[in-house]
């Protein structure tokens, strides 16, 4: 396998890796065929993301058994509290959105033991948007200091709202924030119509769409682009390198399933989820799985980690490279 990490800048990450790269990773000995012991692998996994449907379908589909891992999971509702699953040792690998661990890192800077050790997707949206209650569709300055918009504070969501707010242009602190725990809470609010905006994609716009909402701006309008994130503690990163290779290498095998048998993939999600195949079926169409660590990837964290701190998000400026974990990706 050609090496990974093409160069660690002194003042910029330069990370010339692709999602193809990633072959051949992790401990051959501990993958050997005919070596029946598996390795206990505990990941906290977000709702209707990626990490979530590869899980289910990797595991299904025995790729990651494939690779020597017993992969546990269990299911959270936003990535804040996957990653509050590693920092109380309930799991030991999770996903975060870009947002969220700008913010998470931010605000405990000198204090965390968090890594990024690879991205798992990211690029250009494609789809959903800003979405307005049908009053607001030809007037959307008229937004100004109303119901508000619909977010998940400390998520992604307060990121996608502040570039919704700027291009209304309309002044961000006369705007309420309306914070919920879950998709279900948000389009609960836009059936009542107890809220003036939201951002939203994937099978969530379809339901926004369905209740009478009005798209006022597509996510490419808006500038939207996304990424996340898996993260690890130091210490496990060091002593597991191995196995989190190769959990990468089953993580890249289980996305392309993922894309390339996109019907059967949804059919498992929904039998064992309880979700609507074809609800599945659009999520996975939206996602763009890249996993490893790229110079796109980097630049996308820092604009965030700017933006971020000069609202006031957390106190000190610093810069996301220094949070780079690339010793799993060095591993042939």
């Amino acid at each position: 396998m050609n090496k990974l990490i093409k160069k660690m800048g002194i003042t910029a990450l330069i990370l010339g890796m692709t999602a193809s790269s990633l072959t051949g990773c992790g401990n051959k000995e501990e993958t050997q065929e005919g070596n029946a012991e598996l390795r206990v692998l505990n990941q906290a996994v977000m709702t209707g993301q990626l990490d979530y449907y590869a899980a289910i379908v990797g595991n299904d589909q025995g790729i990651f058994e494939k690779h020597g891992i017993d992969l546990k999971t269990t299911e959270y509702v936003a990535g804040i509290y996957t990653i509050d699953a590693i920092v109380n040792g309930t799991a030991s690998v999770g996903m975060m959105a870009d947002y969220a661990t700008i913010n998470r890192i931010g605000n405990t800077l000198h204090d965390t033991d968090l890594n990024i050790f690879s991205e798992l997707s990211g690029g250009e949206v494609q789809n959903g948007g800003l979405y307005v209650a049908p009053e607001y569709e030809n007037d959307l300055k008229a937004i100004d200091g109303t119901k508000g918009f619909i977010t998940q504070t400390g998520t992604v969501s307060d990121y996608y709202v502040a570039k919704a707010i700027e291009y209304i242009g309309i002044p961000e602190e006369n705007q309420n924030l309306l914070n919920t725990d879950s998709v279900q809470t948000q389009l609960s609010l836009v059936q009542q119509n107890a809220a003036s905006a939201i951002y939203a994609s994937g099978s969530t716009a379809e339901k926004v769409e369905g209740y009478g909402w009005k798209q006022a701006a597509s996510s490419q309008d808006l500038g939207i682009q996304t990424g996340s994130y898996l993260l690890a503690s130091k210490s496990f990163l060091a002593d597991n390198g191995g196995l989190l290779a190769d959990y990468l290498e089953g993580l890249k095998e289980t996305s392309e399933f993922l894309k390339t048998n996109t019907d059967e993939a949804a059919e498992i999600i929904a039998k064992e989820t309880g979700a609507e195949k074809e609800d599945v079926k659009k999520n996975i169409e939206a996602i763009n799985c890249r996993v490893g660590l790229s110079q796109e990837g980097y630049e996308h964290l820092q604009e965030i980690n700017d933006w971020a701190f000069s609202h006031n998000r957390f106190k000190e400026a610093y810069d996301i490279k220094d949070f780079y974990n690339t010793s799993v990706l060095e591993i042939k």
